[in-house]
């Protein structure tokens, strides 16, 4: 089953600021390198993926992850390596 979460990280960021959000990305557990929208561990071909989405209410995380554990890990890495990057906290934005 197909989970998401909506983070607090605006679509107009600046392209510095995007830079940085790129470098997280890469170092995150499960990065491909060379796909259209950013990928980790598969795409949605595959029966393990997340893939991020720029979207006018916040930065879109979705995947389908087998372990609720290893989903809310690798999100709460996300939230932590971004909010160090980015000098501001990442939460859910839906909260």
């Amino acid at each position: 089953m197909e989970k998401s979460i909506t983070l607090n990280l605006p679509y107009d960021l600046e392209a510095r600021e995007w830079e940085k959000v790129s470098l997280v990305y890469k170092q995150m557990d499960g990065w491909i390198e060379g796909c259209e929208l950013p990928y980790w561990f598969g795409t949605e071909k595959d029966e393990c993926y997340i893939y991020a989405s720029v979207e006018p209410s916040g930065l879109l995380i979705c995947g389908n992850v087998r372990d609720d554990r290893i989903w809310l890990g690798w999100i709460t890495k996300l939230r932590a390596k971004l909010t160090l990057a980015l000098g501001k906290e990442i939460y859910d934005a839906e909260i």
